[in-house]
């Protein structure tokens, strides 16, 4: 009998396509519809929110879109210390039914910082909050609404964060991956699958290469890439 090992990837990652998300933002909108509530405003979480709150917009025939930006996701997978508002938003939502958006709530700490911050600043008469995935398992807040429940932990990758992602990505497998002298960009592209459970396509590895040497994160031999000594 022959037993086969197989190799999971060192970070769950799900590779999400646009046909998605324009399939979980009509999810949203019908959710939304259903409840028999319906915002006057939508207010998107920067960044992540952009495009889902655009879409969400539109579905629902809401007028007015803003933006508060929130972060905690220096890099892909690699959580900061500390969320916190980066541009807050100045706006009046007195007498408005406002809508929260974002892509995910995976710990939950971008929804309740701001949430919070629109109630204390913006004072809207009701306000409820929208994603696309809900992480139940890790997230310390359950969306209003949402498209999707995952159980269990895994980085969603979205289109709109591909190339930011992979180039994270790129530099932790050649930091932390086999030791060598140099990586090549067909050994890159090769690791992709063994480390996140998804190929991206040459363009971006190449593109995320070309970045990461000109600020200086990787250095390039005849052998190809490497850690600056």
């Amino acid at each position: 009998m022959v037993f086969l090992v197989l190799q999971m990837p060192k970070v769950n990652c799900r590779k999400v396509a646009w046909d998605d998300v324009e399939r979980w933002c009509q999810t949203v909108s019908d959710k939304i519809i259903a409840s028999n509530w319906l915002p006057d405003c939508v207010v998107a979480i920067s960044r992540g929110g952009y495009v889902p709150s655009r879409l969400i917009c539109d579905r629902l025939l809401v007028g007015e879109l803003v933006s508060i930006q929130v972060s905690h996701w220096p890099s892909a997978a690699q959580k900061a210390k500390e969320a916190g508002v980066r541009n807050p938003l100045i706006c009046n939502l007195d007498g408005k039914r406002a809508l929260i958006v974002d892509d995910i709530s995976d710990t939950g700490e971008s929804i309740i910082i701001a949430k919070d911050y629109v109630w204390s600043n913006c004072r809207p008469d009701e306000l409820r909050v929208a994603t696309l995935q809900w992480l139940s398992m890790s997230s310390k807040i359950e969306p209003d609404y949402f498209a999707e429940e995952i159980r269990e932990w895994v980085w969603v990758q979205y289109p709109w964060t591909r190339l930011e992602d992979i180039v994270g990505f790129v530099k932790r497998i050649i930091s932390d991956g086999e030791k060598k002298d140099a990586w090549t960009l067909d050994e890159i592209a090769k690791a992709f699958p063994k480390w996140y459970g998804a190929g991206f396509g040459r363009w971006y590895y190449k593109r995320a290469l070309e970045y990461l040497l000109k600020r200086g994160d990787l250095v390039r031999t005849r052998k190809g890439y490497s850690l600056p000594e």
